[in-house]
């Protein structure tokens, strides 16, 4: 009988411990919302002669697989609402875009009480629905202030914490890798800084 029990109970010990670390080996999934600060670094431009920070707003989905207890993969689809400030040949005006992010972050993940510390890296690609300036399509040709692309490519990092219940807070960064001025009136490098909550679920 004791026999009996000890095997029983040394089953049961392997069956959880299995159990436990496929749980930890899965894919899970949220949702997340950030305010967002958008800004242009401007280079070589005898037209655009300033740039500011701009508020908006990022919401959307997340999705983590675990690789190992410390390391997964997380890949978020984002729709964004981004404004960014420029003084153009003196004159002040605002950029208002609307656009679909997708970024994808390599994370290091650490067991912090009954939550985690998380922060990654990785790389973020932008298509962008619509972009104005004073009623102006800044992605149509001959605009008349400069043309800014559709498609951008860059690297992001994150950092954040989730607790028990699955709720987070992070905060993010992201630079453009490219040029997001199509036309000849100099240099435009897209910056993005987030912060936000999300919940696991």
């Amino acid at each position: 009988m004791k026999r009996l029990f000890l095997s029983l109970m040394m089953a049961t010990a392997v069956l959880s411990g299995t159990f436990a670390q496929s749980e930890e080996k899965k894919t899970t999934f949220g949702v997340k919302a950030e305010m967002n600060s958008n800004f242009y670094l401007v280079g070589d431009s005898e037209i655009i002669t300033a740039t500011g920070n701009g508020f908006g707003a990022n919401t959307g989905l997340f999705l983590k697989t675990n690789i190992i207890d410390n390391l997964a993969i997380r890949v978020e689809l984002l729709c964004q609402y981004r404004n960014a400030e420029f003084t153009i040949l003196g004159q002040e005006h605002t950029l208002t875009n609307w656009g679909i992010e997708v970024p994808a972050y390599i994370m290091g993940q650490f067991a912090m009480g009954s939550g985690r510390f998380f922060f990654g890296a990785g790389p973020y690609g932008i298509a962008g629905i619509s972009a104005g300036m004073n009623d102006v399509d800044m992605y149509a040709e001959g605009n008349g202030l400069f043309t800014l692309s559709r498609w951008n490519l860059g690297v992001g990092m994150i950092v954040g914490i989730e607790l028990g219940c699955g709720l987070q807070f992070n905060v993010n960064y992201k630079y453009g890798m490219f040029n997001s001025n199509l036309s000849n009136s100099g240099n435009l490098v897209e910056n993005t800084a987030a912060i936000g909550l999300g919940y696991r679920f």
